[in-house]
């Protein structure tokens, strides 16, 4: 009989918790009522009879079995059916020790009653803590309800009419039968309401927990927590509901939504995905909710980007530089290679990670903005291209004539991010995006030695001072040429000791700090930097 409760992973766990926290919570109730049950017979002067009565010792063995579930479930993980049995056996245990219990009571005493009420907590305490459906619950409550009804029918049959009858009741029992199936009867209609109640309240809880669950599912993934915002939309840290594995799910924001905004999407996650360079995010999945929220799943990057580097440090060591340049010359590359334009590359675009045992791995993010340079590409379609990108990363042509961009325009940009990395500081200085795009058009930008106290080498300054012509003709012709001349520069190797050595000084205080909330070193700065980088 299925429970309605999901296979999966998360489903199961959930419910395990769920489980050994109802086993607990019965248990401990349970065995509170049994010393509370034995402090007032020492109280009142009758615990010596109380002690032999065999109710007590029923009611001392009832919590044995909620207790064992608990300890069960809280053991080790156990399978989805595994957890169904334990809890239904704990519950019809402990229920049948309550049973027994009120059998042993007297009847005129309340026996009947007493019982049925530690009954429906059990019964109720399941519905509020146990994930299951409105149907397994009126199971459970009409398997509870039978030992019930025929324990009180028996309870009944050995009640004193002559006391019973003593009580001024609204009419004279003489007929013990009578008794007991009168009584009988209004236990289980009042049961009845119990099962229903404990069935109504299932289903409310465990509707609104399917909501929430679905509320936080976009396909096979688990929503989590909002960790940044793109070009085209915001990004959450999420979890493959099957796989385990952790993800990146990026939407398309809720103001984006014409058509041309879902087709500049789509089209973003299908170029992106076509990218397999290993300084490249990874993009593992697309689709659609049902409500039309677009949404795409990449690789998860547990690291930094290089504004946070420069802003918690200061400018980088050359070598390091040379390093980051080089692989995302490359990966850009790939892009081009294939007519794709990234059209956003600025310090918050670039992450540096540690995957797979390496240290300082560059990746390119955030392709929000690609656009192809294919001229067969969406020939059919009309797409506005107004100024986009980040002003104080774009290229002349990027500003004078959108449409025109190419490969030359990344190149530009990285430039422009390698200047940012050596020097500390961007290449045009002002808050004013006009001015930045003006500065971009005819100003001359400062070499990086003449604006930084530490040595820079003549060779990388030249290639970065090559990638920021203002006309494209003379700059780098692609990635690949600066990944070359970059290889071939006298400067010392970085290394994967140096990378490492970085990472436990420094790179994962950042991570910390920026997780935590807290404002070390000059972290303070980093969120009005990166408002600066926007403009």
């Amino acid at each position: 009989m299925s429970t309605g409760v999901d296979q999966t992973t998360d489903s199961r766990e959930f419910l395990q918790q769920r489980v050994a926290a109802f086993g607990r919570v019965v248990a401990l109730i349970l065995f509170l009522a049994l010393v509370g049950r034995v402090l007032l017979g020492v109280a009142f002067g009758y615990w010596r009879g109380e002690l032999a009565h065999p109710s007590l010792w029923a009611h001392a063995v009832a919590w044995i079995p909620v207790a064992c579930v608990w300890l069960i479930c809280r053991s080790r993980p156990l399978e989805t059916r595994t957890i169904q049995l334990v809890e239904g056996v704990g519950l019809v245990l402990t229920s049948i020790c309550l049973v027994v219990m009120g059998v042993n009571l007297p009847a005129a005493a309340g026996a009947a009653t007493t019982t049925a009420y530690a009954l429906s907590f059990g019964l109720v305490a399941r519905a509020v803590f146990v994930p299951s459906t409105a149907r397994h619950t009126v199971w459970l409550g009409l398997a509870i309800g039978i030992a019930l009804v025929v324990a009180v029918y028996q309870n009944f049959l050995t009640v004193d009419l002559e006391v019973w009858n003593s009580h001024g009741f609204f009419r004279t029992i003489e007929d013990k039968s009578t008794l007991a199936r009168s009584q009988s009867i209004q236990i289980g209609f009042a049961w009845s309401l119990t099962t229903l109640l404990a069935a109504w309240t299932t289903r409310v809880i465990y509707g609104l927990r399917k909501d929430a669950r679905d509320a936080r599912k976009l396909g096979q993934y688990i929503v989590e927590e909002k960790i940044g915002e793109g070009g085209m939309g915001t990004v959450y840290r999420a979890q493959h509901g099957l796989l385990k594995r952790p993800t990146a799910v990026k939407l398309l924001g809720p103001e984006r939504n014409t058509s041309e905004d879902i087709d500049r999407f789509r089209r973003e996650v299908q170029m992106t995905a076509k990218l397999k360079h290993p300084n490249t995010v990874t993009i593992y999945d697309y689709g659609c909710t049902d409500d039309g929220t677009f949404y795409y799943a990449m690789e998860l990057l547990d690291g930094v980007t290089l504004l946070e580097i420069v802003q918690a440090g200061g400018q980088l060591p050359g070598p390091r530089v040379v390093h980051i340049m080089r692989q995302a010359a490359m990966a850009l590359n790939e892009a081009h290679t294939i007519g794709l334009v990234h059209r956003d590359i600025k310090p918050n675009n670039i992450m540096m990670t540690q995957q797979g045992g390496a240290y300082d791995v560059t990746k390119v993010l955030d392709f929000g903005l690609v656009k192809s340079v294919d001229s067969n590409a969406d020939a059919t379609k009309t797409w506005s291209e107004g100024l986009i990108g980040t002003p104080r990363f774009m290229s002349p042509e990027q500003i004078l004539d959108p449409p025109s961009v190419d490969a030359r325009s990344d190149l530009y940009a990285l430039g422009l991010v390698g200047y940012y990395l050596l020097t500390g500081r961007f290449v045009f200085e002002s808050t004013n995006p006009v001015e930045i795009c003006a500065q971009h058009l005819s100003a001359i930008p400062d070499p990086p030695s003449s604006v930084t106290a530490c040595d820079v080498n003549p060779g990388l300054e030249r290639i970065i001072m090559q990638c920021l012509e203002k006309k494209r003709d003379d700059r780098p012709a692609s990635g690949v040429e600066i990944a070359e001349q970059l290889r071939g520069l006298a400067v010392d190797p970085w290394l994967q000791r140096h990378a490492a050595q970085w990472w436990e000084s420094e790179g994962n205080r950042i991570i910390m700090s920026r997780d935590s909330g807290a404002e070390v070193g000059s972290l303070a700065t980093i969120r009005a930097e990166r408002v600066l980088t926007d403009t």
